[in-house]
């Protein structure tokens, strides 16, 4: 992992910055495409630059030449002069109606019934049987980057053609479901050669707007001026025998996997801050030692960075917080380094194989023309995305369950060191807050931690035993874009909460400075007069607080009124104990006055308890926001731009759902709004 994978995401996201306002183009020439540039042609309707010098444009000639010539001999060729996979056994000089026949016998995916129905008239099942529009476009794409090497025997009016369909952003509608990406990405491929050669029972979208509708081929064809292909020898099987398909949803998905990566670990230091964690564990030394894994040592740095200038993260553990019983944080708070660094490396190493196959020659047989021969090969199978979408998924799992591990910590009043059960900010027994988010984050692990498992070890032989191995590599990787959905929602409830759980902070800081505030006054009014304390007593009041915020702590289930008459009762015990050195001589503790002194101070705790809750504001200029670290970009982010409200538990002043604002973030996540404001958190620009 030579380059960080900070830097690796801030690359690509400034390149993809760059394709998006036209400062730079993708560049079609057989060598040159990344991850970002089939994110910004899939995603963002990018029209990259075709590459037509003199010098590709004789080399595209040269091997149709070789083709052709080699069709005309007595040695068979595959694909050009014999049937295809385990029906290589035929043989025919009828080159032309060959092509014709592989595509009639790969078209055989399962579609809707687009001659009956209009676009509008298109039902959520009939959206699931067809590969989505940007998946499409990314597969015109990468295919085109391959066959424009040189190295499939196709005529430069293909490449032309082919190209003018992503210029004028156009889809052809392929199943979703058909590929064992064994011989290519067959299903997907052989639509989109249908459009081309204006097959009617083929079917596009084409269009913008509320413009856009679903034409037949031949009718698209005439909206585009262009000719129908007639198809000649092998350019059918040039055409559909590439890992296009599996290589750009691969590409999209790593894309996505790299932001969440980059979540996790923004997640991670959060969690830190809003339970109150210590940045012990982030220290330099701990990750320098005998086993310097770069990834590891990637993520402490990223959240040391993060948790710096944090006034809620202890800087180390001190013997004397009352809230630091547990003399370590668990495992899902001090281990984040230990457990996501494995997981960058192992991106990084998905998005080196991805890369590769961007700009392969994915054909079966490869046309070499400086031997003027045809080789026979399997470039197009696509087991490494097969490997590297398992990786990424593998990964995605990790994540989600090091979220959904600190979201339940963060959710239990029993380890959030005083934070109310559920996140409520209203009286526990009538607001339950993320009780049923919870539910929801389980639910989504559970489907992940299912989708998690290899692919590649449910390979069927299939094709008369021809394709006995097949790498499954499209379904795999549109595995991996359904986990991709599933982490999102996670990481937003998680983010959710913990935007709930910093004002929740907020509301205790300043409820807790009243409290002390008044717990001084109100000690001295009743017992000042008969002892020898003073309001600047600290040793004295000290022994109050301490057991104050762990007697506070663990009483956040109960609603208010009861909660500050046991806090106060159970504190009168401390009060008599510090209160007995200090007691004059002729002086005695009247029951009474600790008595009324209970009932004074659980009155006055409930009154700052209203008021800190009620009166708090939040916003970017919040006592929140301003006791984050560098997480207050995310915190600002939510609040401001996301408009993502607090949930009171008060059906007066909660207007929105739950599910309805932690949706507003998952939108985020999936339009990449978020992807700056996380490399803004961690120290990296764009």
């Amino acid at each position: 992992m030579a380059q960080s994978h900070l830097n690796l995401l801030a690359s690509q996201l400034t390149a993809l910055q760059a394709y998006n306002n036209g400062a730079q183009f993708a560049i079609i020439d057989g060598h040159s495409l990344d991850v970002p540039s089939v994110v910004a042609v899939s995603r963002k309707n990018h029209v990259p630059k075709l590459e037509d010098s003199d010098a590709i444009k004789i080399r595209v000639a040269a091997a149709v030449d070789v083709v052709q010539n080699l069709a005309l001999e007595a040695q068979s060729q595959y694909g050009v002069t014999t049937g295809f996979g385990g029906s290589a056994t035929t043989r025919t000089r009828r080159t032309v109606l060959l092509q014709k026949a592989l595509l009639a016998c790969i078209q055989c995916g399962i579609l809707p019934d687009f001659r009956s129905k209009g676009m509008k008239d298109l039902t959520p099942e009939d959206y699931s049987l067809m590969l989505p529009q940007d998946w499409v476009r990314g597969t015109m794409f990468v295919r085109l980057n391959s066959i424009i090497r040189a190295q499939s025997g196709t005529r430069w009016n293909i490449i032309e053609s082919l190209y003018k369909l992503i210029q004028e952003n156009v889809a052809p509608c392929a199943p979703l479901r058909q590929s064992i990406s064994a011989s290519g990405d067959l299903g997907p491929l052989a639509y989109i050669s249908g459009v081309l050669t204006g097959n009617p029972d083929v079917f596009a979208w084409y269009g913008e707007g509320e413009d856009r509708k679903i034409y037949d081929s031949a009718t698209l064809l005439r909206k585009l001026n262009l000719a129908p292909i007639d198809l000649i020898a092998k350019e059918g099987l040039a055409l559909v025998n590439g890992t296009a398909a599996s290589a750009a949803v691969a590409a999209l998905a790593i894309h996505d996997c790299h932001i969440l990566a980059l979540a996790a670990q923004v997640l991670a230091a959060y969690a830190v801050e809003a339970i109150k964690g210590s940045q012990e564990p982030f220290q330099p030394f701990l990750h320098d030692l005998s086993r310097p894994h770069k990834g590891q040592i990637e993520v402490a740095a990223n959240i040391r960075h993060i948790l710096k200038s944090s006034k809620l993260a202890r800087i180390q553990h001190e013997e004397s917080d009352p809230e630091g019983q547990l003399r370590q944080d668990t495992y899902c708070v001090r281990g984040s380094p230990q457990w996501i660094g494995p997981l960058l490396e192992d991106l990084m190493l998905a998005q080196d194989q991805i890369d590769i196959e961007l700009n392969s020659t994915t054909d079966n047989p490869v046309v070499d023309i400086d031997s003027n021969y045809i080789h026979h090969g399997a470039n197009f199978m696509a087991m490494s995305i097969t490997s590297a979408s398992e990786k990424m998924r593998l990964s995605l799992h990790h994540m989600a369950k090091l979220t959904y591990s600190q979201l339940t910590e963060l959710l239990n009043n029993h380890m959030n060191k005083g934070l109310p059960p559920n996140l409520s900010v209203n009286e526990p027994s009538v607001d339950y807050c993320m009780k049923v988010a919870d539910v929801a984050a389980a639910s989504y692990l559970s489907e992940i931690a299912y989708l998690a498992n290899p692919v590649s070890t449910h390979v069927i032989s299939a094709e008369m035993h021809n394709q006995a191995i097949n790498s499954l590599a499209l379904i795999s990787a549109r595995y991996t874009v359904d986990t991709i959905k599933l982490v999102r929602m996670i990481m937003s409830t998680h983010l959710y909460s913990l935007v709930q759980a910093t004002d929740l902070r907020a509301m205790e800081f300043n409820f807790r400075s009243l409290l002390f505030e008044a717990l001084r006054s109100e000690t001295m009014s009743q017992f000042g007069h008969i002892s020898s304390i003073a309001v600047d007593d600290d040793d004295f009041f000290q022994g109050l607080i301490h057991p104050l915020v762990v007697l506070l702590n663990a009483s956040t289930w109960e609603d208010s009124g009861y909660r500050f008459e046991g806090v106060f009762r159970k504190l009168s015990g401390y009060l008599q104990k510090q209160l007995k050195p200090r007691i004059h001589a002729d002086k005695d503790i009247n029951l009474s006055a600790i008595e009324e002194w209970q009932e004074i101070m659980s009155g006055r705790a409930r009154e700052a308890f209203v008021l800190s809750r009620d009166t708090y504001v939040p916003s970017a200029g919040s006592k929140g926001h301003d006791m984050l670290g560098r997480t207050k970009a995310l915190y600002k982010f939510v609040r401001g731009e996301l408009d993502v409200q607090l949930h009171w538990g008060d059906p007066e002043k909660d207007k929105r759902e739950i599910g309805t604002e932690i949706s507003k973030i998952f939108r985020a996540f999936e339009n990449d709004s978020i992807a700056p404001i996380l490399l803004d958190v961690v120290g990296g620009r764009l």
